[in-house]
């Protein structure tokens, strides 16, 4: 259904949905429970503590100079639904009355986390960004190359994590802690979806029987390599079979019904593009 859907709908469809979850993570968790979890809008947390200034709007003045600094590097089309998504995270959490939902720390903390997480990678998934850290760090990276985007973004979070001690409580700094990491784990697992698949090293003298009914019984796609075993001498084929975590099982009952002497190599797959896997559309 959504391959129906243009690309730029489907992209406003993301980016919305996800501006919805982190302003809804902010107003119900993490800013009544002052969880400041790094970025620029922790850095508003922290302003708004001691100036009648907005979060929302503290993270615009802070975003307009890097998106100003970076639209050659982002393209027309990535950089105009960054800077759309930027004030509208801002505006979403300035404007929409969310109520506030508990006062429980330790729930404030894992709901605002994974709710946040879930935004951000919905933001992520409609190509966009909504700048802050990430885009800091970019930057510091581009100014000193030996200065890697992720140690950056861990030094911005960090710091504004550590402020947070100063200005709230360091009970306060270690939730906030916590809902950074869950963040992280959320988007990873929104941008790279929840079925991981797994790539298999399959070693066999009967490697043409086994690749014949992997492709008839499960329907993958098996490619051989020619190999020679430097112990024996002899020349094999080794071949490659990318699964999903439900085919596993029986790509192993395949494998060992035929040649119960094979060596099988499984490692999981950080990503996989192509058909029977993510239908990448290239934006």
């Amino acid at each position: 259904m959504l391959k129906k859907i243009p690309v730029e709908v489907k992209n406003a469809l993301y980016i919305v949905s996800g501006l919805l979850c982190c302003a809804a993570a902010y107003n119900l968790y993490l800013i009544p429970n002052d969880i400041a979890a790094g970025g620029f809008t922790g850095i508003g947390q922290l302003v708004n503590h001691f100036l009648p200034i907005s979060v929302g709007t503290v993270s615009i003045i802070l975003n307009v100079p890097l998106f100003l600094l970076s639209m050659r590097s982002l393209g027309l089309r990535f950089g105009l639904r960054s800077i759309l998504a930027m004030l509208g995270l801002s505006l979403f959490i300035d404007h929409i009355p969310f109520p506030v939902a508990t006062n429980d720390m330790l729930l404030a903390t894992v709901f605002g986390g994974a709710l946040g997480g879930l935004g951000f990678g919905l933001v992520l998934r409609g190509s966009a960004t909504t700048g802050g850290s990430d885009m800091l760090a970019s930057l510091v990276h581009r100014a000193f190359p030996f200065v890697r985007v992720s140690v950056a973004i861990f030094a911005v979070d960090g710091v504004v994590i550590l402020a947070s001690a100063f200005v709230f409580d360091q009970q306060a700094a270690m939730y906030a802690l916590i809902t950074t990491f869950l963040m992280n784990l959320v988007v990873d697992l929104v941008l790279e979806g929840p079925n991981s698949a797994h790539s298999y090293f399959i070693i066999s003298d009967q490697s043409d029987c086994i690749a014949q009914r992997v492709m008839d019984e499960m329907e993958r796609g098996v490619t051989a390599f020619a190999a020679c075993g430097m112990y024996s001498k002899q020349q094999k084929q080794v071949l490659l079979c990318v699964v999903n975590r439900f085919e596993t099982i029986q790509l192993r009952r395949i494998v060992f019904s035929i040649d119960p002497d094979a060596f099988v190599i499984a490692n999981k797959a950080h990503e996989v593009l192509g058909e029977g896997f993510t239908d990448l559309t290239m934006k």
